[in-house]
């Protein structure tokens, strides 16, 4: 068995697998429920409640670039829904921002992202894109964090947004604390906040490096020795490996190394 997490819905689902060799991240082709769709392998599955266990999902292989190709052609075909679906929002009245749009790999199911403030009732709308689009229809309302992954965003760092470009995955385990680990949780909320009003998804990727480098600095406050005397540890610079202390005998502060 392996977790999978469906690209079109975000479930993750605990799939068979087979003798496939597969490994975290890899995306696969999978049917269920007489549909064929792509999804992503998980490592795990981080919360019981968000994972289903469901005897019929079945994983056929790993994508081909063949299948790519294919994703590739059915996500033009997607895009090319997208005006009509926002005509048939507007004929309805809808309070809804339309996103984007994936079809399944077999073709048979058309699912619409859109954000929204309020509560939308479409229970008129999904029969008309199902006439209109001879296929099943899904619509998914999606947060912030999850919205900016559908747009063409840039980040604070000049470049495509990581969970546009290649982040797969759980994209909602940032806290705070990271922020704070790497000495940044003091500083202005902008700094820390990427174009989706949420903790940028970056600040995980280099923690583990940030945490070892804590273990072997002492805490702010502390008193330590330096080739200048004794003093009060003001702050710490955990990339270039110092401190900046406070001297006890003329109140100078002066960078050292760790």
């Amino acid at each position: 068995m392996v977790n999978i997490r469906v690209k079109t819905d975000g479930k993750i689902y605990n799939a068979k697998k087979g003798n496939l060799p597969l490994e975290n991240g890899d995306e696969v082709l999978f049917e269920m429920d007489q549909f064929q769709d792509i999804g992503t392998v998980l490592e795990c599955c981080k919360s019981k409640d968000n994972c289903v266990v469901d005897d019929e999902v079945i994983v056929i292989r790993k994508l081909t670039d063949k299948d790519k190709e294919r994703v590739v052609t059915l996500k033009e075909e997607a895009n090319a829904t997208i005006p009509k679906c926002r005509e048939k929002i507007e004929k309805h009245n809808l309070e809804m921002d339309l996103l984007d749009a994936d079809i399944s790999y077999d073709g048979k199911k058309l699912t619409f992202y859109f954000s929204s403030t309020n509560r939308v009732d479409f229970r008129s709308l999904v029969p008309d894109l199902a006439s209109t689009f001879k296929k099943l229809i899904r619509l998914q309302q999606v947060g912030m964090r999850d919205k900016a992954k559908c747009m063409t965003s840039v980040g604070r760092c000049g470049r495509e947004t990581c969970c546009r470009k290649f982040l797969k995955g759980d994209l909602e385990n940032i806290s705070i604390d990271m922020a704070y680990d790497q000495n940044l949780g003091q500083t202005n909320s902008n700094r820390v906040t990427g174009v989706c009003g949420k903790l940028m998804c970056c600040l995980k990727f280099e923690l583990s490096e940030y945490k070892k480098s804590k273990k072997n600095m002492p805490l702010p406050g502390s008193k330590v020795k330096t080739p200048e005397g004794e003093g009060i540890v003001l702050s710490s610079n955990m990339i270039k490996n110092k401190i900046r202390v406070e001297l006890l005998n003329d109140k100078r502060v002066v960078e050292v190394d760790c």
